[in-house]
């Protein structure tokens, strides 16, 4: 089995260090361990996040038997958490969104990277919701969030490890 890596984000140097660019952001991070990874390969889609259907669609055209692992940015989990899923809604998310609409299923893996602040006991959630959203995930990380990304590369890596090695059920068991 070929898994097929997309890292959602934005192009351009404006979104680079934005909370909705976190996947590309694990990205540069995990990219010397996917690497040596022989089934997996790495697509990065040149479109915006609300368009990347169309990208992964076309790419997976040319690649049949491919099996879709998409990774990207979740406002709804607290930073420094990842959840693995598998055919689910998008959650609001317009990259998820879009793949579900291009591919016309939504049975695909899932790799979610947590950005959701916590609150100022440190332990509920605080996710933007409403009109904020666009304003969250399009600002810039602080500095102090990139270290916690960095922290919770090894997990990212090891999710995918675990999904490559045993599936994506036994990767969930594991990882969330």
């Amino acid at each position: 089995m070929v898994y097929t890596l997309v890292p959602l984000g934005n192009p351009g140097e404006k979104y680079v260090r934005t909370r909705h660019n976190a996947a590309r952001i694990m990205m540069t991070l995990i990219e010397s361990h996917v690497e040596k990874v022989e089934t997996v390969e790495v697509f990065v889609p040149d479109t915006f996040m609300n368009e990347s259907g169309r990208a992964v669609a076309e790419y997976l055209r040319y690649k049949e038997g491919r099996e879709l692992i998409v990774m990207y940015d979740d406002k709804d989990l607290p930073l420094g958490k990842i959840r693995i899923s598998h055919d689910r809604g998008d959650g609001g998310h317009n990259g998820v969104k879009s793949i579900i609409e291009s591919l016309g299923t939504k049975e695909f893996i899932r790799i979610r990277i947590g950005v959701a602040p916590a609150d100022v006991d440190g332990k509920e959630v605080k996710a933007p919701h409403g009109m904020e959203v666009q304003d969250f995930v399009m600002g810039k990380f602080r500095e102090e969030e990139e270290t916690v990304l960095r922290e919770v590369a090894p997990q990212v890596v090891g999710a995918l490890a675990a999904i490559v090695e045993v599936g994506y059920a036994k990767a969930m068991e594991r990882y969330n």
